[in-house]
């Protein structure tokens, strides 16, 4: 009878605990929108440049970017560097730029081997270059524990919409910084993980991560370098405006012969 009563009180115990992570999240949520809408009031516009290398079956492709950032229009312009496998690049695709704009409502991608095209809302953001607060607080979810990242200690939340992207977030219990996302395991068993770190403040209390490292299974998938950072330089709203840029398409099939022939050429 003793041990009956001890396991219904840890029972009762368990659930109490759990109950009060789910009910703190009502709480955390709210100070994460707050410290949310603070950083996109203080913060009126972000200037951003970037090294970016990413990682495939087929080799490294390593990019330059800069972000230009304004409440919820941005702006990225990627330029390649180096082409999967460290082959060469035919001249017509050396410094080649990609700029994809968002105008506040749609998003469009201007490249020289597409020409100009809008994307589905669904893959803005993965252009962005940065997490924005907005994008990333869930509408439900739950506090499942605590975990220190870098030596901070952070939050475990669970998203618990079944359409959310990621499945877990990690989020600094002192600035509510985002320092770490998990995704939902893929159809071949990997998960993705976003780990953010070498946080520098930029202005006043609000920290940028310089590194940025996303892996795949044990997998290192893509890294970002952060190289400079800008906040309030008065951006104008034509830089967001993606018909001020002219999109014509290159002859991609000459290109594509130009590139199996250097491939040939240095084999």
């Amino acid at each position: 009878m003793k041990k009956l009563c001890a396991l219904v009180v840890l029972a009762c115990l368990v659930l109490a605990s759990s109950a009060a992570l789910s009910e703190d999240w009502a709480t955390l949520s709210k100070l994460m929108s707050a410290n949310c809408a603070k950083f996109m009031g203080d913060v009126k516009d972000l200037t951003m440049t970037m090294d970016m290398t990413n990682k495939s079956p087929h080799g490294s492709m390593a990019s330059a970017s800069t972000l230009y950032s304004k409440g919820d229009k941005f702006r990225a312009e990627i330029t390649m560097k180096e082409m999967p496998g460290g082959g060469a690049m035919p001249a017509e695709m050396a410094g080649m730029k990609t700029i994809v704009i968002k105008d506040g409502t749609n998003t469009w991608m201007v490249n020289p081997m597409t020409g100009k095209m809008q994307l589905p809302a669904a893959d803005a953001s993965r252009y962005r270059g940065q997490w924005l607060c907005s994008d990333y607080i869930p509408q439900s979810a739950e506090i499942v524990g605590s975990e220190a990242i870098g030596g901070r200690d952070c939050y475990v939340i669970a998203d618990k919409d079944p359409k959310a992207t990621f499945a877990k977030l990690w989020i600094d219990k002192k600035n509510y910084h985002l320092l770490k996302l998990e995704g939902k395991p893929e159809k071949d068993g990997a998960t993705m993980v976003a780990l953010f770190t070498d946080f520098r403040k930029v202005a006043g209390d609000f920290e940028v991560p310089y590194m940025t490292q996303v892996t795949a299974g044990p997998d290192v998938a893509s890294t970002i370098t952060v190289t400079s950072v800008a906040v309030n330089k008065g951006l104008k709203d034509d830089l967001f405006n993606a018909d001020k840029i002219e999109g014509k398409a290159t002859n991609m099939m000459e290109m594509m012969k130009k590139m199996k022939q250097q491939q040939k050429d240095t084999t």
